[in-house]
């Protein structure tokens, strides 16, 4: 049985004394170790016998786990002499249902397993020692947040030292923790990680949730990177599903040998008995506590066992409004966790709800899905002052920092699932003619400027600061032109990348350097429909004033001749930054630089104003 002391306040997998946990919902699922013992648990309510098969040194021992007093469905067991890295599986006997369904031994790797040999079938789990020295972090403030989002094995290896022909690992994400932190980000987003079928994905869709890919390392390999992270000034955020399970070499799909209600324990459906779907995989039983329990212990897991600073749900509105809510409570009962960035994807046909997302499941922020969308027919020339107009400002929630901005597109916008036959999913710059595109090099500009401006927490994905070409995706497709679009570091340091670069960097320390542009603070003090001019205000009571003025078309005003009507605010302003700048691929004498600038009798501010450009002053 398994002994009393897996049921205490703290978690058994934490190595920190120092920093109090939240035990688990569920303390010591899995393969467990102790001092010189291993607990093994499992769920198994349909299971007349388990026991738990162990190998050290091709030897197999098999040890019975019994069932627990307290709920039976439980099965558990402490096994003397297990150590790190011995692989593990489950036995289970499955009582049947009838003469014409009798019963069967299945073997199953643990639903809990921190690691695990491969996605196949056969698979068995690997015990994990998480001893592990952790560098001192402090999670960001919300309003501090600016996120870059990347993809573990596509980011690195390709024309680069490493020279990787497939697919990179954590320890090569170690060499370019550097760059994305010069290019003034402090938190790095990463799509999913856990366990996949086949050698690299996306990630949405995982055979083991609890595993990483073990493509990309080892769990210890994972808690490096999340530390080099950090020593890097880089919160870490995981991108969850919890919404599917894989289509294929599911490893939870009739888990305990039940057969008869539509997929097993982890999938049945309370009402039709059949197999739950959604686009992508198989949905879980959402309504079922034991479920709702596995997924929150999930979350505390990456919080906990790897230091996450924060979780990206994704599809959170394809799972049961009472799961979702179960899985962010449990989360917020640990109070240091608080500081912990919790973002939903809810879809944008609810837009109705995300208040309710925020004030009542208790996310930090929802995921912007319509504003790449809105701002490409702003580039586009499509009513552009109502286009901006439209996602320049946080959706009436209670701060900025509920919602996440992306103006040049996510993952979602940028990977082509189809082979290149998906024409819209691209990078921005690509839309509007390529790299080689002086205009879609300027709107792709444009877009990010804007979006560090405006409220909201910033979000680059991988590629856009280099005016990445094509469409991305982490493993040869089937493109009759190039099969391979993963990050490309050749392109990355060539003469028109290093301009895009150079504007994100620069862009986002404006950020830094002006609280005003961090604030719960918005005013429009400027629309000009007719030249497609947009300006706001935003200021800070430590007394920081910036005004950003948007040109969203061709015409331009080289002679200090155009005049932001600047409402209520006089005095003398400085630009701190221009789009059009010769060192981002504009050119000279675009903007105002060093030049006296003073609100007149009229109320305006006459400056020069570049084609396509965002241009901020700020009060002296």
């Amino acid at each position: 049985m398994l002994i009393s002391r897996s049921n205490t306040s703290t978690n058994p997998n934490s190595t920190d004394r120092s920093v109090p946990v939240h035990p688990s919902v569920h303390p010591g699922m899995g393969a467990n170790l102790f001092d010189g013992e291993c607990s093994f648990r499992v769920w198994a309510p349909n299971a007349i016998a388990v026991s738990v098969c162990i190998w050290r040194d091709e030897r197999m021992s098999q040890v019975s786990l019994a069932p627990e007093p307290s709920n039976p469905s439980y099965w558990s067991v402490d096994v003397t002499g297990v150590v790190a890295n011995q692989p593990y599986q489950f036995l289970i006997e499955n009582k049947g249902g009838d003469a014409t369904n009798p019963g069967d031994t299945v073997t199953r790797v643990d639903a809990y397993a921190r690691q695990v040999e491969s996605a196949e079938d056969n698979a068995r789990g690997i015990v994990v020692d998480w001893q592990q020295k952790w560098s001192d972090f402090a999670t960001p403030k919300f309003d501090d947040l600016i996120i870059y989002q990347a993809h573990v094995g596509s980011f690195v290896g390709l024309h680069d030292h490493l020279n990787i022909p497939n697919y990179a690992t954590f320890a090569d994400f170690h060499t370019k923790l550097e760059y994305i932190r010069e290019l003034g980000f402090n938190a790095l987003q990463l799509l999913p990680i856990a366990q996949v079928d086949g050698a690299d994905s996306e990630g949405y869709g995982a055979t083991n949730l609890f595993a990483p890919h073990n493509g990309y390392g080892t769990p210890a390999d994972l808690r490096s990177l999340v530390d080099a992270a950090h020593s890097h000034g880089l919160a870490v955020i995981f991108d969850v599903v919890y919404h599917h399970a894989s289509t294929s070499h599911n490893h939870y799909w009739e888990y305990d040998g039940n057969t008869t209600d539509g997929g097993g324990i982890y999938f049945e459906d309370p009402f039709k008995y059949e197999p739950a779907r959604d686009e992508d995989g198989r949905s879980f039983a959402h309504w079922k506590s034991e479920v709702q329990n596995f997924l929150l212990d999930h979350a505390r897991m990456l919080l906990n066992e790897y230091r996450g600073d924060g979780l990206r749900f994704d599809m959170a509105h394809n799972m049961t409004w009472e799961c979702t809510q179960h899985i962010i409570a449990g989360l917020r009962e640990n109070p240091y966790w608080h500081d912990k960035y919790l973002i939903a994807e809810w879809t944008g046909d609810q837009q109705d709800r995300w208040g309710k997302v925020i004030r009542e499941l208790g996310f930090n922020a929802v995921w912007g899905m319509a504003d790449p969308f809105a701002y490409r027919r702003a580039a586009k020339g499509e009513n552009p002052i109502d286009e901006l107009k439209s996602f320049i400002g946080w959706m009436g929630f209670d701060r900025p920092w509920n919602f996440v901005r992306y103006l040049l597109g996510s993952h979602d916008q940028i990977a082509d699932t189809d082979s290149g036959n998906q024409r819209d999913h691209r990078y921005f710059v690509e839309l509007f003619g390529g790299r080689d595109n002086w205009y879609a090099r300027a709107k792709a500009r444009l877009g990010w400027a804007l979006n560090v401006a405006i409220p909201g927490t910033p979000m680059l994905f991988m590629g856009s600061e280099c005016h990445h070409w094509g469409y991305w995706w982490p493993n040869p497709d089937r493109n009759p032109a190039t099969s391979e679009h993963r990050f490309d570091w050749e392109i990355a340091g060539d003469a028109i990348s290093i301009s895009m670069r150079n504007l994100v960097r620069d862009v986002n320390w404006v950020r830094w350097n002006n609280p005003a542009l961090r604030s719960s603070t918005l005013q429009f003090i400027h629309e000009d429909g007719a030249n497609a001019v947009l300006g706001f205000k935003r200021w800070h009571e430590s007394g920081n004033i910036v005004v950003v003025v948007v040109n969203m078309s061709d015409r331009q005003w080289q002679e200090h001749d155009y005049g932001i009507q600047m409402g209520s605010e006089t005095g003398r302003w400085e630009e701190i930054f221009n789009s059009q700048s010769p060192q981002y691929d504009g050119w000279n004498n675009s903007g105002n630089y060093q030049y006296d600038l003073r609100v007149q009798e009229d109320g305006k501010l006459y400056i020069n104003l570049p084609k396509w450009s965002v241009m901020m002053f700020k009060k002296k």
